[in-house]
């Protein structure tokens, strides 16, 4: 046990000293974070994290026996929204790569009686499982900046959904207005890394997740992504100042 503690430390302290990106362990810093990572999200964004995932999934088309791709979907969050929002017959694929996150996923999906319509699988983004032209839409949320390629990941959600389908993708800017920006990037580089830390009680977590942010391509570059990744039709929804963007394309 000790030695895993260890070892999932020194993964932590090599992502953040490191600025290339390492799938391996950025999946162990995520499966060590799992268990605090819903109630994190709900306090580091002050409660808004859920009207950005409803905007989100809102933006999915409205299609009867619709099956739809929540890739990193983590604890589950998104595709619970989806099945929330859409009739009886919808069905949601989840893939993650932390198998932590999924079984907690698992765990709350279970509860909800909505084991039928969501199946959650460990899978990598960058490489889909899953045959061409299977999904009706699909989604990612909080999760293609962790991704090494962010153009292969869009091309693999844009291969899978059919034809005239929706890769919608809800993720954080990094502002540039000046006045809210200034107290913006305080709270991403000093108080959310602290609080993180003190919650989950993984040392360096959260310093990452901030600079991974920071790092992310402005919301016109990530439409440019989309484009050369063949979707059409892009546009972008900026919400809570900027905060978060919601960037839908067509394939």
């Amino acid at each position: 046990m000790q030695n895993s503690i260890r070892d999932k430390k020194s993964v932590i302290y090599l992502i953040i000293n490191k600025p290339v990106k390492d799938a391996v362990k950025i999946q162990c810093m995520f499966s060590s974070i799992a268990p605090r990572y819903d109630l994190l999200n709900r306090l580091l964004s002050f409660g808004r994290d859920r009207c950005w995932r409803k905007f989100a999934v809102n933006q999915l088309p409205r299609t009867d026996n619709a099956v739809f791709l929540d890739v990193a979907t983590g604890t589950g969050d998104i595709a619970l929204e989806i099945i929330k929002q859409h009739s009886g017959n919808t069905k949601v694929t989840g893939v993650d790569f932390s198998s932590q996150m999924l079984e907690l996923g698992r765990k709350k999906i279970a509860n909800l009686g909505w084991q039928e319509r969501i199946d959650l699988r460990h899978g990598d983004a960058n490489s889909l499982p899953f045959e061409d032209n299977t999904f009706d839409g699909a989604i990612i949320a909080f999760g293609i900046r962790n991704l090494p390629d962010y153009k292969r990941g869009l091309q693999e959600m844009t291969r899978v959904i059919k034809d005239n389908a929706s890769v919608v993708i809800l993720e954080f800017t990094n502002i540039k207005n000046r006045s809210f920006g200034k107290f913006y990037h305080l709270y991403l580089t000093k108080v959310l890394p602290l609080i993180g830390e003190i919650i989950s009680g993984r040392k360096g977590a959260y310093r990452y997740l901030s600079r991974s942010v920071l790092d992310f391509p402005e919301t016109e570059e990530l439409k440019a992504i989309m484009l050369e990744a063949g979707l059409r039709e892009v546009k972008y929804y900026l919400l809570t100042f900027g905060v978060v963007a919601v960037h839908v394309g067509i394939k």
